[in-house]
């Protein structure tokens, strides 16, 4: 069995608990949103290192496998799940992981980040969330984060 990772942008609900549990809070008014699939496809065509597949099925499922390009046993990889997708790729959705390597998916939220604002990735662990920002050193992040203690950074 494998983590979820349910990716949030910051609202006053979560602006609010991420003070309540002692975290520093970015400025995020008006400025964090849910990503749209035309924004997720754009930040696949960036990765020139990964193999990315884009699924979908008639009852509106749509997920973006990522899978390392030489040895996909050994390398990084993840699913990312847009839920409740309405068929319209030009409105935002929220997304979330189905397993996978931490470090890919920091990568590709603080991808993200540039066009959506601020986004925390709440593991279904019960770790404290990561609060991924546009200006942040993604490997920094991941590094300084409980959940992905001790793995590596690829």
């Amino acid at each position: 069995m494998g983590v979820l990772y349910s990716i949030v942008p910051i609202d006053k609900q979560v602006a609010d608990y991420l003070h309540k549990i002692g975290a520093s809070v970015p400025d995020w008014e008006n400025v964090s949103r849910n990503p749209t699939p035309q924004e997720l496809r754009t930040i696949c065509g960036r990765m020139t290192d990964m193999k990315v597949d884009f699924l979908a099925s008639p009852n509106h499922a749509w997920q973006i496998m990522f899978e390392g390009l030489n040895d996909p046993e050994h390398e990084p990889w993840t699913l990312l799940n847009v839920h409740k997708f309405n068929g319209d790729e030009s409105l935002p959705h929220s997304i979330w992981f189905e397993k996978g390597w931490p470090s890919l998916i920091v990568r590709i939220v603080h991808a993200l980040t540039a066009i959506c604002g601020p986004l925390v990735i709440f593991p279904d662990t019960g770790c404290r969330p990561l609060i991924v920002k546009a200006d942040d050193d993604a490997e920094q992040l991941f590094a300084a984060w409980e959940h992905a203690r001790g793995l590596p950074w690829r």
